[in-house]
């Protein structure tokens, strides 16, 4: 007859560390897993904004063509239609402002000029630069579409820039 303590098999300690190991492994993989999931659905939803964006974009681009910028409205704002009605886009276009560029120039001014050249050439630079930034200005648009979806409690935004050019603006010689 064998005695007891002749048996081979695990302790009671043996047995709660290995479940202690395994379980943090199983664990660790549940955490990966899930966020591996997080990023997939995330991947898919930035996507899905991209997708739309570039379809809003399009629509835009659809709408300026052939229009003056006198014509559009300075913001606009839809609904995107089934199966994505959780999306909504703005537009808004604005003027861009160019600072003058006179003084910069004028700062390599020529030595060898008598001071009254010099300073019909510095008012005639002036007055060309002035013109040259307003039609700038008057033939450039930046267009942005903003995708808004609500996100938990809060709202997320995706913001897309492009500037339009008028290549039929009219050039002015008195601003």
């Amino acid at each position: 007859m064998k005695h007891l303590s002749d048996s081979r098999g695990f302790t009671l300690l043996e047995t709660m560390i290995a479940m202690a190991i395994m379980l943090l492994a199983f664990s660790s993989i549940l955490m990966v897993q899930s966020s591996s999931m997080n990023t997939s659905a995330k991947a898919k939803q930035m996507n899905i904004v991209g997708m739309l964006a570039k379809n809003a974009l399009l629509k835009t681009e659809v709408e300026i063509t052939g229009k003056k910028f006198s014509e559009l409205q300075e913001e606009t704002s839809e609904a995107f239609e089934e199966p994505f009605q959780d999306y909504t886009w703005v537009r808004t276009v604005k003027e861009i402002t160019f600072p003058n560029l006179a003084g910069l120039l004028n700062a390599g001014k020529q030595e060898d000029k008598s001071a009254d050249e010099q300073a019909g050439a510095t008012q005639m630079m002036d007055q060309m630069t002035k013109l040259m930034t307003n039609y700038i200005s008057k033939a450039i648009r930046e267009v942005t579409i903003t995708i808004k979806w609500k996100r938990g409690s809060g709202e997320q935004k995706y913001v897309v820039a492009m500037y339009w050019v008028d290549l039929n603006s009219e050039f002015q010689i008195m601003p």
